[in-house]
């Protein structure tokens, strides 16, 4: 029986140092390339749709700011609601500045012997705002010409009983002159729309508060109603 040589085996075949890796390395390659096509399915579905999304959020983004500023446009002047903040405030009437200040209770009263001290009566909101909005809508056509600013101390009766509230002038504060106040105060109440009356919140029947309204002077060559 002859020997086997240093390079021969039983079945004829030559010995190999390596392993057989063909059928192990096909199969890494299929799965590659399925994982580099699920990469570049994914990143062709989603690269679109978030370039879409950017120019959906940019686009609806400039319709808000459109909207916004038209609003702005179409709101007229602004309002002024003190609530029980009590803060002055200022707005811009048509290029004439008004200046509200703080605006203080001297009554709230209610049928019988109860009395409420001042500084214990609730605020109406919603009144302090419909005037406040009147002052300043009507600054321009209500007020006579002026050469410097000139003031107002607004004194507010109002009476829920009668559903009723009147502006009178007050002399504390007040710089227009006495044969104008009346003129101008009833020019502006007329400009107050009838409040909901059922949906103001009060404690009491009867209110008054005053607060000043000062007017800077208008812009040269601006028009006024009142001479």
């Amino acid at each position: 029986m002859t020997p086997l040589g240093p390079f021969s085996q039983r079945d004829g075949t030559l010995p190999s140092s390596r392993p057989m890796t063909l059928g192990g390395k096909v199969q890494r390659d299929v799965r590659l390339q399925a994982a580099l096509a699920l990469l570049i399915g994914i990143a062709l579905v989603a690269v679109p749709l978030f370039i879409w999304g950017r120019g959906k959020k940019k686009h609806g983004e400039a319709e808000l700011a459109a909207a916004s500023a038209s609003a702005s446009e179409d709101a007229g002047a602004p309002t002024v609601v003190f609530g029980d903040a009590g803060a002055q405030m200022s707005v811009d009437a048509g290029g004439r500045l008004v200046t509200f200040g703080e605006p203080r209770y001297l009554k709230c009263q209610d049928p019988g012997p109860t009395k409420t001290t001042p500084e214990k009566c609730d605020h109406l909101g919603p009144m302090e705002e419909a005037i406040t909005k009147a002052l300043a809508e009507r600054a321009g056509a209500c007020l006579p010409a002026l050469k410097q600013n000139a003031a107002i101390n607004v004194i507010v009766d109002v009476t829920f009983k009668k559903k009723k509230f009147h502006l009178s002038a007050g002399k504390d504060g007040t710089t227009i002159p006495a044969a104008q106040r009346k003129k101008v105060l009833s020019c502006i109440e007329k400009g107050i729309a009838s409040p909901s009356w059922d949906t103001i919140a009060h404690a009491h029947q009867r209110y008054v508060f005053q607060f000043l309204a000062t007017f800077g002077a208008p812009p040269a060559g601006a028009p006024s109603s009142l001479q």
